[in-house]
């Protein structure tokens, strides 16, 4: 017991005696605040008081990045002296917020525990590096692109994709989005976008909020209130059958589409509008909706009689060609048919014809 007494007073003797360190820094971290990349290097000075009863000597200082570079001074800091630790930044292709490190070891009697100094800013970029990161202007704000493909999105679970906005200016930019669509939501971290930093938006697509399958291709604004730009959203609108029971697939639809072509046959190439159809047969267990039947192709357009077939029935598509719109000397026309059936939920059908000029 006595020997704990004994190990404890010495632990708490050492304790009393131990020596501070004497490197006292009169500050750890610099700020830049807000600069153009085009001012090039920028630099500041960290200065520390030796108060101690030794000189102490800056052995090294590693920076955290190649972008920047300190320097210190070489010869030994004598008690009471001050030693200056120099840091430039290189600004050159690094728009936006940084934050790098410098680590100081320093030796001598009570130095002290390496020191990190912080140097922080923003870089507003030049032209030049904007241009390649940002190549969409739209006055003070830039864009990686504008445009937003979401890809395949099925119908009940919400599908986000990204769009980043820099702010090119030397003043807070508070951007709005104007003209979005219902179905479609934008949030972001930040409402302001700080001088010569980025907000990332996400745009959330719920496709339950449309009736659309299939393409989807709309578009938003963006707006600083000067300047505006459109940004175009596109994705493909599928339904979901993952959820369906081996005896709800029993009794699922069946779409049966007898021939893939809609053949016109020669015509007039100065004709006015010609129509053809082609029928669709329902041979499952339960009533074939029709999601969407349409074309995208110029010149054609498509009607189905009934979106809606019973268990046996048959509806019919008619197909209408105007000769005058087509871009092409051959029609070859693709026609979507997107149904409730889970095997094939997408059956394509082409228009083909050759106009003739008289």
């Amino acid at each position: 017991m006595r020997k704990l007494r004994l190990a404890g007073a010495l632990v708490a003797l050492a304790l009393a005696f131990q020596v501070p360190a004497r490197v006292e820094w009169l500050k750890t971290t610099h700020d830049f605040g807000a600069f153009r990349e085009d001012d090039g290097k920028v630099g500041c000075e960290f200065m520390f008081v030796n108060r101690g009863d030794e000189a102490v000597t800056i052995r090294a200082a590693r920076a955290s990045c190649g972008c920047t570079t300190p320097s210190f001074t070489k010869t030994p800091i004598e008690p009471g002296d001050t030693g200056v630790v120099k840091v430039a930044f290189n600004p050159t292709g690094r728009p936006g917020r940084f934050s790098k490190t410098v680590t100081m070891d320093i030796a001598g009697g009570g130095a002290g525990p390496r020191q990190s100094l912080v140097i922080k800013g923003v870089v507003i970029g030049s032209s030049n590096t904007l241009r390649s990161r940002y190549p969409v202007e739209a006055g003070n704000l830039k864009l990686r692109t504008t445009s937003v493909p979401f890809g395949t999105v099925l119908k009940g679970k919400a599908k986000s994709a990204f769009v980043e906005v820099y702010n090119a200016s030397s003043a807070p930019v508070v951007p709005r989005w104007e003209d979005v669509p219902g179905y479609m939501r934008v949030a972001s971290s930040a409402d302001t976008i700080p001088a010569g930093e980025q907000v990332v938006y996400s745009l959330v697509l719920t496709p339950t909020e449309t009736s659309l399958y299939g393409i989807l291709t709309d578009s938003l604004t963006l707006t600083d209130g000067a300047d505006r730009v459109k940004v175009d959203v596109t994705a493909i609108l599928e339904e979901d059958f993952s959820l369906l029971t081996p005896g709800q697939r029993e009794k699922a639809p069946v779409i049966k589409i007898d021939d893939s072509r809609v053949d016109f046959g020669e015509f007039p190439a100065d004709a006015g509008p010609i129509t053809r159809t082609f029928p669709i047969e329902n041979q499952g267990k339960s009533d074939l909706l029709l999601r969407r039947v349409y074309t995208i192709d110029p010149g054609v357009t498509v009607e189905a009689e009934t979106m809606k077939i019973k268990k046996g029935k048959t509806g019919l598509v008619k197909v209408t060609v105007n000769p005058a719109e087509l871009p092409s000397p051959l029609l070859n026309a693709r026609i979507q048919v997107i149904a409730n059936d889970p095997e094939n939920p997408i059956t394509i059908v082409r228009a083909v014809g050759v106009p003739k000029s008289e």
